[in-house]
């Protein structure tokens, strides 16, 4: 279902084929709201045909595209009257990771099958990520020692100055600095109470490059409500010359139709004769 290809081939138009100049204005930004398709086993939340929200920021590398997005959305759900004790906004960086990755000696050919794994944390545990990690031939130390950092305390919400304690100097600064900025200006925007700081949050997509995030139940009972994440990369693997900043999310409407209704907050038609 992914509109994201319709938005790179539209940016390519837009850009000189051979020194990867874009002839318009930037940033560049765009919405949909499209009907999407996909060969799904259907699911509760997850179904062959659905409608999704779609917002993309093109030739921004800083996070103030993030911060934009992430405003979307949790607007979105105050408008609802869904409010921050209801659903949170994990957010994480793949720098990050990449940067824990490395600490620990996982290969460069694990690196991608790795991040899918972590992704799985919440939903498969400790024990079977390290399983699945093994058989990747990441050694059990450094398996172990992964879980260990990107884990907070049972019970404990993490943050990031409790990442920055059990990481230590093995985390990139660059992107411990560009998160600790990311949640001070969402503060000043006025929607930090929807973000939650998660270490393990990956998302499955091997292009993003950057910030990713991903919305939640907190009461933990629906899937993932929805995530993006910045994806620089992406444009080159439709031939442009050079790498183009992009940030974007996917919004479907399955996941919070069921939690409207599960709040009853789906307002209820009246009959007219």
């Amino acid at each position: 279902p992914e509109m994201t290809p319709s938005l790179a081939r539209l940016v390519l138009q837009k850009q000189n084929a051979n020194t990867g100049e874009i002839k318009e204005l930037l940033p560049f930004k765009w919405f949909t709201v499209a009907q999407c398709w996909r060969f799904e086993t259907c699911q509760r939340g997850r179904k062959r045909e659905h409608y999704q929200w779609n917002m993309d920021i093109v030739g921004v590398k800083g996070i103030r595209a993030e911060l934009e997005l992430l405003c979307a959305v949790a607007t979105l759900f105050r408008q609802l009257g869904v409010g921050s004790d209801i659903v949170g906004i994990k957010v994480n960086s793949r720098k990050l990771l990449s940067s824990i990755l490395v600490r620990y000696g996982v290969p460069d050919k694990s690196f991608a099958p790795a991040c899918v794994i972590i992704d799985k944390l919440d939903k498969i545990g400790e024990e079977e990520v390290k399983r699945q990690l093994l058989e990747i031939d990441v050694a059990e130390e450094a398996a172990s020692g992964i879980l260990k950092v990107l884990s907070p305390p049972e019970g404990e919400c993490d943050t990031i100055e409790k990442f920055t304690a059990r990481v230590g100097e093995y985390a990139d600064p660059a992107a411990m600095d560009e998160m600790s900025e990311l949640f001070a200006l969402a503060e000043s925007y006025g929607f930090k109470d929807y973000l939650q700081f998660d270490a393990s949050v990956v998302r499955g997509l091997a292009y993003y490059t950057g910030i990713v995030f991903e919305a939640f139940d907190r009461r933990g009972i629906l899937r993932a409500i929805c995530g993006g994440g910045r994806y620089d990369g992406l444009m080159t693997t439709y031939n442009s010359p050079v790498e183009v900043p992009c940030v974007g999310f996917g919004f479907g409407d399955c996941v919070i139709m069921d939690l409207l209704e599960e709040l009853n907050l789906v307002p209820q038609n009246k009959r007219t004769t």
